[in-house]
């Protein structure tokens, strides 16, 4: 029987969960499928917790354990092992839907799609708030409004291999990296499919990589960097400049600033931030604020055409 998907899960340190991710992955209506597990060099159980499952259920699981690397480092390796014709990462603190694996191969087209996405729920304790995906109808609405996530996607293996995409080892916003790289190779939008079902728990915890690494904030204009790079190279820059444009600018006094430069304490680390905020934006667009999806009516445009280099850090800090 044909592997449909290969879900690759890198593990480190996260035994208080680790169980209810595999578990939920384990119990899939679908069954030509393959768990790759990649203990990261955890230190916690939760490489016994692996070999566990591995050693119970030898024809679904496969364990491999690594040193240490990160997140990026472990997804690919693990995507070494794959045999399917899809490849799926999985966070190993999330856990998904039973119908899952079935519900986003069905949108594939019979293997034809080079990526599936789906919908998903974000969990901070007992909330619960559902992500729904627009309707893209080009590549540059997918490269507007798209989820830059990894964990909600299908990427057909043999495309991912040809066009030789991985993810940025020793980077934090990897997942910004992947998405918008394997977007430069789509030819059309009718190549993406979206399963409107929520089909994964994108559990919040205060110890996660994402709320751990205030640190490592500044990686998002090393990435954001190779992606310039990445498009002036491959010659398609021009042709999205635009979207480009308005997706950095949007996330770095966004999701950047709000969600993490906000939060971080230590006044020093901030006002860098804050600075080096504004001046790559400055470099990388300056003109950023005459792009024409700042014309469009809603709250977040009228948020990003009201700041200045005086009034957004006076307000963050």
């Amino acid at each position: 029987m044909m592997t449909k998907i290969s879900v690759v899960v890198p593990v480190y340190n996260v035994a208080e969960y680790l169980q209810r991710c595999i578990e939920s992955l384990r119990k899939q209506t679908m069954t030509a499928f393959e768990i790759i597990l990649v203990d990261d060099g955890s230190t916690d159980s939760s490489g016994s917790i692996c070999q566990s499952y591995s050693q119970k259920y030898p024809q679904l699981i496969k364990y491999y354990k690594k040193k240490n690397g990160g997140l990026s480092d472990a997804r690919n390796y693990g995507m070494q092992f794959a045999t399917g014709q899809y490849l799926l990462f999985i966070d190993s603190d999330d856990y998904v839907e039973p119908q899952m694996l079935a519900n986003m191969y069905q949108q594939s087209a019979q293997g034809t799609k080079k990526i599936v996405e789906c919908n998903f729920v974000w969990e901070n304790g007992a909330q619960r708030k559902p992500d729904q995906a627009v309707v893209y109808d080009s590549i540059a609405t997918y490269l507007v409004k798209g989820r830059v996530v990894a964990w909600n996607k299908l990427y057909r293996r043999d495309w991912l291999t040809e066009i030789g995409v991985t993810f940025p080892v020793g980077k934090l916003y990897e997942d910004q990296a992947f998405f918008f790289k394997t977007a430069a190779f789509l030819n059309n939008v009718t190549e993406i499919a979206v399963d409107r079902n929520c089909e994964v728990h994108y559990v919040q915890r205060a110890s996660s990589i994402s709320y751990a690494q205030n640190t490592k904030v500044a990686d998002i204009f090393w990435i954001y960097q190779d992606i310039l790079n990445f498009y002036h190279t491959r010659g398609c820059y021009s042709e999205y400049a635009q979207e480009l444009e308005y997706r950095f600018c949007r996330n770095l006094f966004g999701n950047v600033l709000i969600r993490k430069v906000r939060k971080i304490k230590n006044k020093e680390l901030k006002k860098q931030l804050l600075d080096q905020i504004w001046e790559w934006t400055q470099k990388w667009f300056p003109h950023w604020k005459k792009n024409r999806y700042l014309l469009e009516k809603n709250k977040v445009n009228y948020y990003l055409r009201s700041l200045n280099k005086l009034n957004y850090r006076f307000f963050y800090l």
